[in-house]
């Protein structure tokens, strides 16, 4: 019995144009950006997760979701830790399975190849990999897979053409490495570093500019989804059905002001509201600007 998990369905369906060759070190092309604030730079730390071969450089505490894995001995690589953290218009996200199949194989299983214009191999401290990357006129992503003897990692990084792109892109992808020991700051399970705090509910109305998907220009781009899993007095008791929450995708890339649409007993909403505090997305856009938007989310709970 497991929960039905969706992790990367959202990851492919943009609309993609031709990404320019990199030059030197995987230099993109440069775009007009507007300032996202006076605010300081973020600090940008090294982190890990425990029992794994990477590090990374990220801006921000990111969030992490694990997952339990039942053994097999065949059958597609099956999703460990989802990790997403968002920061000035980008958003980062690091995905771990454990590998039950070549890299090539888990790639075509995404239908990653029809959905990118720019490709190349890599190589980190001997660890085999390939890039992906693509653009239209809103956003820029990058994809870095990697295969070692017992995982396979994807590292993504999606930016919106009002935040910097070019610089934080490759800062986060060039970051990489695979070495013994790892060294680095241990990412746990949670919400990580959390934007912005949830404004009372009584503030929240059309006057406070919070906007419907009609009225974007750019609707928010989700990095990193997290799917809650069952509560063992779920599974106990055979609970099945959908969980439909309400929020606000803000413009600070925090989700806000969830309330329940439908709920699920035995700890079920509990498991969604959090799953939902742990989304990672670039915000909406409207006229220019990074604006908030209302949202409302599925999670359906299956047992098989």
């Amino acid at each position: 019995m497991r929960n039905k998990i969706r992790i990367l369905s959202f990851l492919f369906c943009v609309s993609l144009v031709l990404l320019p060759i990199f030059l030197g070190k995987r230099a993109l092309a440069n775009a007009t950006l507007e300032p996202l604030g006076t605010q300081a730079p973020p600090v940008w730390d090294r982190y890990t997760v425990k029992d794994e071969e990477f590090s990374v450089l990220l801006p921000v505490n990111p969030a992490m979701s694990s997952y339990e894995i039942r053994p097999s001995v065949s059958g597609p690589s099956q999703i460990r830790h989802v990790i997403g953290g968002y920061s000035e218009g980008v958003g980062y996200s690091i995905y771990i399975y454990e590998r039950k199949q070549s890299l090539d194989e888990f790639i075509e299983s995404l239908h990653q190849s029809t959905a990118t214009n720019f490709k190349r191999e890599l190589t980190n401290a001997g660890v085999q990999g390939k890039e992906y990357g693509s653009q239209n006129d809103d956003r820029k992503r990058v994809t870095d897979y990697f295969a070692t003897q017992r995982r396979i990692y994807v590292f993504e990084a999606i930016g919106s053409i009002l935040g910097n792109p070019d610089l934080n892109i490759p800062k986060f992808l060039d970051s990489i490495e695979f070495s013994k020991p790892v060294d680095g700051k241990a990412i746990v399970d949670g919400p990580g570093e959390q934007l912005s705090s949830e404004p009372p509910p009584t503030t929240v109305n059309a006057t406070d500019g919070i906007y419907k998907g009609r009225e974007m220009t750019v609707k928010a781009v989700v990095v990193s989804k997290p799917e809650p899993t069952y509560t063992l007095d779920a599974r106990r008791n055979q609970i099945t059905g959908t969980v439909v929450l309400r929020c606000v995708f803000r413009s600070s890339g925090a989700v806000t002001n969830i309330s329940v649409v439908a709920g699920l007993e035995h700890g079920l909403t509990d498991k969604a509201i959090a799953a939902a505090r742990q989304i990672k997305f670039i915000p909406p856009i409207k006229d220019g600007h990074f604006v908030s938007m209302w949202m409302q989310l599925e999670y359906n709970f299956n047992l098989y």
